[in-house]
């Protein structure tokens, strides 16, 4: 039986780390949420002794900050999807809902069936 995720990572080199891009407003305003999109793949896994917990170290093959307005309620959009897909709840709980409202600057989700 596996237990939880857990999970480890790094940036990527040079061009294909686009946080690079707000740099400044991760220093200047730490608590602010940002929106990006980053490609994945298991760099490695590793696994403790005592219980048999694997961690997969994640590597972040290219990842990029979101500041397009039509682009971000797009994402808003299928982050509400997969999170329902995921957990069967169509309703997110107030934490995440904050976090998103917070990243997405948002009083109300998007109309899904809105044409883009």
């Amino acid at each position: 039986m596996a237990g939880p995720a857990h999970l480890s990572g790094r940036l990527p080199d040079g061009d294909a780390n686009g946080l690079a891009a707000i740099a400044r407003s991760l220093i200047d305003d730490p608590r602010r949420i940002h929106v990006v999109v980053a490609l994945i793949d298991t760099a490695k896994i590793t696994q403790t002794c005592d219980d048999g917990a694997r961690v997969a170290t994640v590597r972040i093959r290219r990842v990029e900050a979101i500041s397009d307005p039509a682009d971000r309620t797009r994402l808003q959009t299928l982050l509400r999807r997969e999170y329902e897909r995921r957990t069967g709840q169509t309703v997110l709980p107030f934490d995440l809902e904050e976090d998103v409202r917070s990243a997405f600057g948002d009083a109300d989700p998007p109309d899904p069936d809105a044409v883009p």
